[in-house]
């Protein structure tokens, strides 16, 4: 068996050598000549008031959720929660809108739930200070004669709010938020 022999030259490790006692005194020099750092002083004022604070956080909005079937509705609902709708040309006889407040909608989904019941299943993605209007086809989403109930519900599956759009059409006007 052959031996190995590995040569280095001192003059190659002298400039490392060099620059590790460099960094070693300054090191040590920093740590002795190190002071506390001092922040700007706000000015005191002869009136200030202390203050406790009693509690904190941030408010959180329930998503709500109104049918329209009509055009005085429409116009209705977007001035009571003081949106401005453009210039869509909404057909109440073809269609019909759906508010959203607090809420984006991400998905509709129709199922039979009978004979005569239908219900839409709307999942929302819950957003703070958000509104949203969307129309969708009258024939898809509401029976002429039987119920048809609207279910709203977050990602998760947990229902936000649940009605019957054919006990609701009068009253959804009525109970609109003031934003």
């Amino acid at each position: 068996m052959g031996k190995k022999m590995v040569v280095v030259e001192v003059r190659r490790l002298l400039p490392l050598l060099f620059l590790l006692v460099l960094l070693i005194s300054l090191s040590v020099y920093d740590t002795f000549r190190a002071q506390p750092a001092v922040g700007p002083r706000e000015a005191k004022t002869g009136n200030e008031v202390k203050f406790t604070v009693a509690d904190k956080g941030e408010r959180k909005e329930q998503p709500t959720f109104r049918l329209v079937k009509d055009q005085a509705a429409w116009k209705e609902v977007a001035g009571i929660w003081g949106i401005a709708l453009p210039q869509y040309p909404f057909q109440p006889k073809h269609e019909v809108a759906l508010f959203s407040l607090h809420a984006e909608v991400q998905h509709v989904q129709v199922a039979p739930a009978g004979a005569q019941d239908l219900e839409v299943r709307v999942r929302v993605n819950p957003k703070r200070d958000y509104f949203q209007v969307v129309t969708l086809p009258l024939k898809d989403v509401l029976l002429e004669k039987g119920r048809t109930v609207w279910t709203f519900v977050d990602r998760r599956g947990a229902v936000l709010e649940q009605f019957d759009a054919s006990r609701t059409a009068e009253a959804a006007v009525k109970q609109a938020p003031r934003k």
